[in-house]
């Protein structure tokens, strides 16, 4: 569902750039263009802001400066490129409302934003899913997702671990269930995607669920400790 939502939320951004380009090039088709590059820069602050953190200002202040910087630099890179290679337009016949930076980031700012908000609200607002079907040792399994405790990834093998003593092991790698699982499942180490229902003490370094104990790693600690926050 995430994917899905991101795809068609994306191509609507898209829409609505190539419209508001529409109004400083000439021709619908030369605004798309413009519109669809837009898009490197707005996945590129998305991505980034998800590593933002104030828990050290000054590292925070940094970081963010670095991001918008990034940003900014790809959107033009991107803007010129588009223009000279594709439309055979130079920069300097180019509106210069295209090169604004304040209305860079203000339009990344908020879709970006708007992203994040009605992601938050389709997950409250739709119902999770209570069975996954997938194979294991060569046979479909159904399961109910409320069962499983966690996803441990051993070496080639995962081990989908549940509540009622009966583990299932699979060749399906924990990135992919990371994708397919959903909002109630946080993952805490290369190793290990938890089923938050299920926690039972955790704290900034360990997490407990059911009958494991599992160490928090320093990669995901920050993101695990934003999920517990609701953050």
């Amino acid at each position: 569902m995430k994917k899905h939502f991101s795809l068609v939320y994306w191509c609507g951004v898209v829409l609505v750039m190539s419209l508001i380009f529409t109004s400083v090039v000439n021709g619908y088709s030369k605004a798309l263009l413009l519109a669809i590059m837009f898009l490197p820069g707005a996945l590129l602050a998305k991505y980034l802001m998800k590593d933002l953190s104030f828990k050290n200002r000054r590292k925070g202040i940094l970081h963010c400066f670095c991001l918008a910087l990034s940003t900014l630099l790809t959107e033009y890179l991107c803007i010129i490129f588009t223009s000279w290679y594709l439309l055979k337009l130079y920069p300097d016949t180019l509106p210069g409302l295209i090169f604004n930076p304040i209305l860079i980031w203000l339009l990344l700012a908020v879709f970006v934003a708007t992203e994040h908000l009605l992601q938050r609200y389709l997950v409250k607002a739709v119902a999770p899913n209570q069975y996954i079907t997938f194979t294991s040792d060569r046979r479909k399994v159904t399961l109910k997702i409320d069962s499983i405790l966690l996803v441990e990834s051993c070496d080639a093998e995962v081990w989908i671990r549940t509540d009622g003593q009966t583990d299932y092991r699979t060749k399906m790698k924990i990135s992919q269930w990371e994708s397919v699982l959903d909002e109630r499942f946080v993952r805490v180490h290369r190793s290990y995607l938890i089923n938050a229902d299920h926690i039972t003490h955790s704290t900034a370094n360990q997490v407990t669920v059911g009958a494991y104990t599992i160490e928090v790693s320093r990669k995901y600690k920050e993101g695990f400790k934003k999920w517990i926050l609701g953050t």
